[in-house]
């Protein structure tokens, strides 16, 4: 008996060290060692011209969590009255939001209408809303999404001042991003030997290639950007189609990811412009106007990585195919193997394209430094702020 009282006694110490050594290294980890940069002011310019004044600067930046999510409250309710124009028969209507502040606990219901009433922890696991209590965390429940907030990131400008398209605390694109990934495409036709997100390879060996997805993602921005001149995009479809001649290994498998990440950056973007633009953006016209704008910032809108720019080939490829195809939606969804970028070549089949651009010596190594950058890009400081989330 002694023994067994020893030994559960040494048991408990080692559970209350290592207990101990986890929370002590987490907090560490994420306040010391691997301390995220932050910023309380912005340091992007905004998308900006006599209309439109698109990003942080463009709104009343909310000071506290109850005013942040008054902010999301007017958001959820814009979304809803235009989500049903938004997708060809899309699921996310009638879409409410579940809001946890992870420093507080408090927790939020926002119904689609946009009123916010307050919920104990009891009526949460009672509307069967599972908890993903760290930075972007998401779930979906019957009826809506989960989304985890902190007043710690809402201060934080490095973490979203980079979505022009949204330009205020970043959940909302979680909220309608995530979103349609997880109810509108698996409504979709699939074809299970595409390559899935499972193996999320960026392809950054291969310069080549990243530097000709570089090149179509500038191309397709510049068509974006000018509506009037049909020749950009057919620039942007020579350069797209030489890229599948050059490097089958490569589109093969950007396939999956121009069509299912490209189709919910879209998703994004339109839906953001117009939850958080109301007045200057109501109508198709205003959101092309502002979306033609958004396409001159490269700086902003370009990316480096298979997967990454598959968000904006497959999203700007949308955009155009807005400007030259009725119900290009419906058919996208019923062919598992069609991309957005693919429908636009398609499109344009009948057209004699031009001669190929390939990438300059400046473009390439423009390329490489992104590489480099995203190679030291320490992985670290994003896992110990989940971890100090879920612990704190």
């Amino acid at each position: 008996m002694k023994r067994l009282l020893k030994a559960a006694k040494v048991l408990a110490i080692t559970a209350a060290v290592l207990v101990a050594l986890t929370y002590g290294g987490v907090f560490l980890g994420h306040r010391v060692f691997f301390k995220e940069e932050t910023s309380d002011v912005p340091t992007i310019q905004p998308a900006q011209d006599a209309e439109f004044t698109l990003g942080v600067q463009g709104h009343a930046q909310p000071a506290n969590m109850d005013e942040y999510i008054g902010l999301f409250a007017s958001q959820v309710k814009r979304y809803n009255e235009i989500a049903p124009a938004l997708w060809a028969k899309g699921a996310l209507v009638n879409w409410s939001a579940a809001v946890e502040d992870l420093d507080s606990g408090r927790f939020w219901l926002i119904s689609p209408d946009g009123s916010v009433v307050p919920l104990a922890k009891g009526e949460i696991l009672e509307r069967g809303i599972s908890r993903a209590p760290y930075f972007n965390g998401f779930s979906v429940f019957d009826g809506g999404a989960y989304v985890a907030v902190s007043q710690e990131d809402l201060r934080n400008c490095l973490l979203w001042q980079q979505y022009l398209h949204l330009g205020t605390y970043d959940p909302f694109i979680t909220f309608v991003h995530e979103s349609f990934h997880a109810v509108e495409q698996p409504l979709w036709a699939d074809d299970d030997h595409l390559p899935r997100a499972g193996g999320r390879d960026e392809r950054l060996d291969d310069v080549s290639a990243r530097a000709k997805r570089a090149l179509l993602q500038k191309q397709l921005l510049a068509a974006v950007a000018n509506p009037a001149d049909t020749s950009l995009a057919t620039d942007a479809l020579s350069t797209y189609e030489d890229y599948k001649a050059r490097f089958p290994d490569d589109y093969s498998a950007s396939l999956y990811f121009d069509r299912m990440e490209g189709t919910a950056y879209y998703y994004e973007l339109i839906s953001c412009l117009y939850a958080s633009y109301p007045g200057k953006i109501d109508d198709r016209e205003s959101l092309n106007r502002a979306l033609a704008l958004l396409a001159t910032r490269e700086d902003i809108y370009v990316t480096v990585g298979l997967v990454d720019e598959g968000y904006l080939i497959g999203g700007f490829a949308c955009v155009l195919l807005d400007r030259f195809e009725d119900g290009w939606q419906e058919r996208l969804v019923s062919d598992a193997e069609l991309t957005p970028i693919e429908m636009l070549s398609r499109h344009f089949a009948g057209v004699s394209l031009p001669e190929p651009r390939q990438p300059g010596d400046e473009e390439i190594s423009a390329v490489k430094a992104k590489i480099d950058e995203e190679s030291k890009a320490n992985g670290y400081a994003g896992l110990f702020k989940m971890l100090y989330d879920l612990l704190f």
